[in-house]
Parts: C-alpha cells; structure tokens; sequence
C-alpha cells in the first residue's frame, strides 16, 4: 500500500467495510449497525473498525452483541476487502463500538427542523417535499437522517438508500468530508491550511496543496467575473466591520482606510504550476465566508454518490443546499419554498431542485443597527463598506460553490447588474430593497 497515505486508505477500508455489512453480512445480529471510524495501525496490518447502532451507538436489545458478530465475520470481510481496495495486504480487522460523542448524533427530522430555523433566520429556504414511495422499487428504499456541526453551521443530510446501514456509512462519511474542509479552510482554526496562509504568504511564496491551489484558482476566477464583487481577500474588512467572531461594528475611518488597503485579489500571486500563493501586500488576509460552505457541501455530495447514494438533500444551516436526484414520489425533484426576507411567513417563490444547488445571501443573516440604518455582514471589496440594494439573493447553479460565490456577487453588484450578466446554467431569485421579489430564468 505504498501509495496510499493513512488518512486516504482508512477512508477506503470506512467506505468498503460499510458496503460489505450492508450488503454482504447476513448477521441479523449486525442490522442496523454502521461504520464510524477505521483507524489503522503504524504498519498498516491492523485496523480498529469503530461501529455504533442507529439508536444510540452501541447494542440495542439484540439477542447477540453485534460486535462480537462481526469479529466472527472478520475473517469473511477481510477477504471482501482483499478484491475492493488496492492494498498490498488487507488488514486484520478488530471491532468496537465507538463511544464517542459523534456516534450519538440525533436523528432528527430533516424537515421539520430547516423549517422552524427558516422562521428564524433569512434568506432562509423551507424543504417541501412528497415522502410517499410510488412504485415497488421505491418503497424498497429506506430513508436516513442525520445532523453535524461543521463549517460554523449545523450540516444536515437526509438520503435514501436500499439498506439503512449502507445510508447512515454514507451519511457518516459526507459529514466527515464537512469536517475536513472545516479542518483545511476555516480562519478560526490556527492549525488550517488556509490560516497558514494567512501567517506566512505576505512577501514570500508559501507551498500550498493542490485542493488550495484550484480552490484559490475558482476563488481569482470569480474575482475576475464578478468585476471585484467577490474577493476572498476580504479578512481584514470582515475584521475591521466586527463581523469576524462577532455581529458588527461601526468602525472609525482610520481603521476603514488602514483594512481597505489589505484587500484585493490583484495582491495575490498564485503559482499554479509550483503551488504556492505569495502576497504581494503585508496584511493580507483570505476569508472564506462567501465559499466555504458552498465548496463543503459540493465535497459532501461527492462522497455520497461514491457510497452510491442517488438521493440526497444535504443543507450547510439555512444558506447552502444541495438535492442530489429526487425524493420517491416525485421524479421532477424536492420542491424548495424561498421564504419573504422581510420575516413574513410567507413565501415568495418555489423552485425545484434536481441535481442542482441553491445558495442564498441577505441582508437579515447578519448585521447591526446605527441611527435605524442596518449594515450587513456582506461587504463590497471595493468601497470597504456592506452592501446595498438588495434585501437577498438565491441562486441555483450545478454546483454549490458556484451557487454560493453568485449568491455574494449578486448581493453586492446588484439586480441591474445580474440581468446583464448572469450565466446560461444559472437561475436567480432576487428581492431589492426597494422593489418586489422576482425570479430570473
């Protein structure tokens, strides 16, 4: 397995182990239990295999300890293993149930949940889809929920699946993917990649990973787009408005002039051949506010189809989502209700979603109050200030890391701007501050 890395091959045993108790063991003692961690041993012939039970982790009342079942069945899944992974030698594999907190996440329900946050927060979207199975292979398919903390927000998936085991493996991988990104991109966490960056790239070139690389190519990509709506540079105006770690502030016009000259994509050198990333100005800072979840959510899907899961609505809080095929029952996708960012109940479009993504940005999700006027999270690289104009912004693209960075630049640019300029896959719900919503197809 001299190719592999660690990291890599226990996704690789995670995934396929989860595929063989799903599909291959026949223990009904082992029902319902699923794959939460592997974990392999320095020379690569052991491997821990942490298991837990779709009610709370562990044992649940079955007439033999499922873990004990599988250890029987070890030898039966090494040999599974030996044709479904490319490794020099399989592992020997020892089970225990995973006592974790992750193991005991609820299951809650997916729905009623996005729809009583979507009271709450704007531009929120409501899930409204038709859970009845039509058709003998569809009332086959069994449905899995589950929630996550990752990204600064509550990941959520529900997905169907043939085997409820096979589901929640799936469901525990995408959320461990949402972490990893978390882990490698987030600007809270000193040890990420994207907070090394921020430490060490002012004046000279720091090595980069190829993920950071192309993620830094799409992010100057949407910079040139969007005529310097979306800037990844923005941290040191998120910093100075109070937005970073806090909910916002007035700052005074020294500081504004100071944080502005920290900002803007032409600062940042990357070298996609060498993969490294040179700042060109001291101070500045890479925020992934406008990207983030979006890329999160994307990296998620992705794992769930390798699991072979075709139907999926994964959420990162109110704000990103994607819908991954369509709900049984209704083969045109789930139907997604955009609520009125003015706080009303009511809704102000429906749309369906079927292997496509909706991102939404307004004015609402965070800001502060000075003299009756609200300023908003969502800032203009180019005069320093929030943005206005525009009460939200949803957009459907493929993919959700287009979705989301459309969603900052509309907000930003304006609908004026959006008319002019919107690409051919992409489709926009506005609501100006000064105007009626309306949908462009």
């Amino acid at each position: 397995m001299a190719s592999f890395r660690r990291p890599r091959a226990e996704g690789e045993l995670k995934r396929e182990i989860g595929r063989i108790l799903a599909e291959e063991v026949r223990d009904p003692a082992a029902d319902g239990i699923y794959v939460t961690q592997v974990e392999l041993s320095r020379d690569k012939k052991s491997a821990r295999v942490l298991i837990a039970g779709l009610d709370a982790g562990g044992p649940s009342g079955a007439s033999d300890d499922p873990a004990r079942a599988l250890q029987r069945a070890a030898g039966f899944i090494q040999r599974s293993l030996a044709s479904r992974v490319p490794m020099r030698g399989v592992p020997h594999l020892r089970f225990e149930y995973d006592r974790s907190g992750q193991a005991a996440e609820r299951m809650d329900t997916l729905f009623q949940r996005i729809r009583k946050r979507s009271r709450k927060s704007g531009p929120a979207v409501i899930l409204l889809c038709a859970l009845t199975a039509s058709g003998r292979a569809e009332q086959a398919l069994q449905r899995f929920e589950s929630a996550a903390d990752a990204m600064g927000s509550e990941f959520r998936i529900a997905c169907y699946a043939p085997e409820t085991a096979l589901a929640a493996n799936a469901v525990t991988a995408a959320f461990d993917e949402a972490r990893r990104i978390d882990a490698f991109l987030s600007n809270y966490k000193p040890d990420s990649e994207l907070s090394r960056i921020n430490r060490e790239a002012s004046g000279r070139a720091v090595a980069i990973s190829p993920e950071m690389t192309d993620l830094l190519a799409a992010c100057l990509r949407y910079h040139r787009i969007s005529e310097g709506a979306f800037d990844i540079t923005v941290g040191a105006l998120v910093e100075t408005w109070g937005f970073f770690r806090g909910n916002g502030k007035m700052p005074g016009r020294p500081a504004l002039w100071l944080a502005r000259r920290k900002v803007g994509s032409q600062h940042m050198e990357l070298d996609r051949a060498n993969r490294t990333v040179k700042f060109l100005r001291s101070g500045l800072r890479l925020d992934p506010g406008g990207i983030g979840k979006g890329y999160a959510v994307d990296r998620a899907v992705a794992v769930l189809r390798e699991y072979g899961i075709e139907r999926a609505l994964v959420s990162a809080g109110a704000s990103s989502i994607y819908a991954l095929g369509a709900p049984p029952g209704n083969a045109r996708g789930w139907t997604v209700s955009i609520r009125d960012p003015s706080g009303s109940s009511d809704s102000v479009g429906k749309v369906l979603l079927k292997d496509r993504s909706l991102s939404s940005s307004g004015s609402d999700e965070k800001f502060f109050e000075v003299g009756g006027k609200r300023y908003a999270h969502i800032l203009d690289p180019r005069s320093g200030r929030p943005a206005e104009g525009m009460r939200s912004v949803s957009v459907i693209t493929p993919k959700t890391i287009d979705s989301e960075a459309w969603a900052t630049t509309i907000f930003v640019n304006g609908a004026d701007w959006a008319g002019q300029n919107r690409p051919p896959d992409a489709r926009f719900f506005l609501c100006p501050s000064d105007a009626a919503c309306f949908g462009l197809d």
